[in-house]
């Protein structure tokens, strides 16, 4: 994985945009929309040029990263005086892999 990404409101916006184009109840039941999302992912883990093994590992640590953001997501909306201050780091490391393209996360 990346060593450093960004997320923003608009990238957000724009990526759950072009599901609901493709799909109009994708704006009444999130749950679709998360569905592509998770289906996107997928299939792009199925060109993955690993091993299978390393596949799975894969996804392991991005089911864990997922888990990871959502919580964050989920404490800043719960406290929006601390949503203005830094939001701490993620504990762990991303190991760098033959493709510099691609890089492991692993958590600490």
């Amino acid at each position: 994985m990346s060593n450093d990404i960004t997320l923003s409101d608009q990238l957000i916006d724009n990526l759950y945009g072009v599901i609901c184009q493709h799909d109009e109840s994708a704006k009444q039941n999130m749950m679709v929309a998360l569905q592509y999302f998770a289906a996107v992912s997928g299939y792009m883990l199925g060109d993955y040029p690993g091993s299978d093994e390393e596949r799975v590992e894969l996804i392991d640590q991005l089911a864990a990263f997922t888990k990871n953001v959502s919580g964050d997501r989920a404490n800043s909306e719960k406290q929006p005086a601390q949503a203005e201050q830094e939001a701490p780091a993620v504990a762990g490391k991303s190991i760098p892999t033959d493709d510099p393209a691609v890089g492991i996360w692993k958590p600490e």
